[in-house]
């Protein structure tokens, strides 16, 4: 059993193997993936983009668990707004804490960023997704998909 991750951060420069050699490799089947991850400039230009969140769970020096995220300006409102795109645990690590870590740090970057609102979808057979998101935001269920909100207070 691995434990709790030691060590939850976002990613920056200079990052951009262990994203893509390790964390997505390791954690997001070729299936899944379809296709060869991201080219190295590409990722370099996301890990400089302060509205890309890429963050990584780490056990034992080893990627657990990954999440991205964007955000971007309400053009109606002029409020920070973050999509919560992916989420990715180690199938052997699930349950241990490892995706409550990953949308804490999530939360926690934020709200140090001025976000108001961030929002998440996934499919509703989605049971360990659901699960999570259930846990640490409001649900808006539809019928294929269920959304979620995480508003933030200053």
């Amino acid at each position: 059993m691995v434990p709790y991750p030691k060590q939850v951060h976002r990613l920056g420069l200079a990052d951009e193997s262990l994203w893509q050699q390790s964390a997505v490799r390791k954690l997001v089947s070729e299936q899944e993936r379809e296709g060869e991850p991201v080219a190295i400039a590409e990722l370099t230009s996301v890990l400089t983009d302060g509205r890309c969140y890429l963050l990584l769970a780490l056990a034992d020096s080893e990627p657990v668990g990954l999440l991205s995220a964007f955000r971007f300006t309400d053009v109606k409102a002029g409020s920070k707004l973050v999509y919560f795109y992916d989420i990715e645990v180690n199938r052997e690590h699930r349950r241990q804490g490892i995706g409550t870590a990953l949308v804490s740090k999530l939360l926690q970057e934020c709200r140090h960023s001025g976000v108001k609102l961030i929002w998440s979808g996934t499919d509703v057979q989605n049971a360990p997704a659901r699960g999570l998101f259930a846990k640490m935001a409001t649900e808006l269920e539809g019928e294929t998909d269920a959304e979620y909100e995480w508003a933030l207070k200053d």
